[in-house]
């Protein structure tokens, strides 16, 4: 958060939105510093850009649309960009495009994607997703994510060399080897996609969206298994997974809709709430230190 301070602190005319390739932050932050000198001016408007991409999307898809809030906070969308502001601004676009890509409107899908390049240039990775996400799930797909999580494992310097070429050097870091870390979210994303593929067939699906909101899911994966095999830096590869994971936040409602016995939901809703409670505070006590509530002692 400091750095992106910093980097308002200096933004002070029109010509400052091309300062960076990024031209989509630097205008957020000229429209801020427009409205305020004041930080506070910059942090709002980032949090309204985020949370008005989820939550108009989350009411456009789902039914249960308080389950899907819930998962938005506890699955560490919500707090992601509290740390990550335009990396979590250019994922928020990427979530606001998922109903022209489920509805097969390429326009408005790619004219978004390209919005969200302007913020953070992974939002890239999403544009190929309108091909991929096909209308059915089954071992053909699970196959598809092994074998590319292999091949991607075998030439990811080969990926990598290509992303620093043709988007930003920076990215070189993504291959350089580390110790530990991103073991605990790979492997939590990894079991909530076997999960949300073993209740495939008790989702209320009338529109046949699940399907191609498990290929996402399913698809992100891959640079997961890849960076951990890997052992690569964990806060480059592994953060890419804000692209396809979201796609867990309107699968869950699905699954809850369709579970018509009471007993059944119940048990399973409670284990749910567990583990998303347990991953929540993980993410935000472990997971990069990102620590946003606090409760003051010395005020008791």
């Amino acid at each position: 958060t400091g750095n992106y301070l910093r980097q308002f602190m200096r933004v002070n005319l029109f010509d400052d939105i091309w300062r960076t390739t990024e031209i989509g932050f630097n205008a957020l932050m000229l429209l801020a510093k427009s409205i305020s000198s004041n930080y506070a001016s910059l942090l709002t408007l980032i949090s309204l850009v985020v949370v008005s991409c989820y939550v108009s999307t989350i009411v456009r898809l789902t039914k249960r649309y308080e389950t899907a809030l819930f998962l938005f906070i506890a699955l560490g969308y919500y707090t992601f960009f509290f740390n990550g502001a335009r990396q979590g601004i250019a994922a928020a676009i990427c979530f606001l495009a998922i109903p022209w890509l489920l509805e097969r409107k390429p326009k408005q899908y790619f004219l978004l994607i390209g919005l969200a390049f302007t913020f953070h240039h992974t939002a890239l990775i999403a544009a190929p997703l309108y091909f991929l996400a096909l209308p059915r799930v089954g071992w053909r797909q699970i196959a598809s994510v092994l074998g590319g999580s292999v091949l991607m494992t075998l030439f990811l310097a080969t990926f990598v060399s290509l992303a620093t070429a043709f988007i930003s050097d920076k990215y070189a870091t993504y291959a350089d080897a580390a110790e530990g870390g991103g073991y605990v979210m790979v492997a939590f994303l990894t079991a909530q996609g076997a999960i949300l593929y073993f209740f495939r067939g008790k989702a209320k699906d009338p529109y046949g969206y699940y399907p191609r909101l498990l290929n996402i899911y399913l698809i992100g994966l891959i640079p997961l298994i890849a960076a951990i095999v890997s052992s690569v830096n964990p806060s480059g590869i592994i953060r890419l997974h804000m692209y396809f994971s979201g796609t867990a936040i309107l699968l869950w409602p699905m699954i809850f809709i369709g579970i018509s016995k009471v007993k059944e939901r119940s048990f399973i809703a409670f284990i749910f709430l567990l583990f998303t409670l347990l991953f929540f505070y993980m993410t935000t006590s472990t997971f990069s230190k990102l620590v946003p509530y606090s409760i003051n002692l010395g005020l008791v």
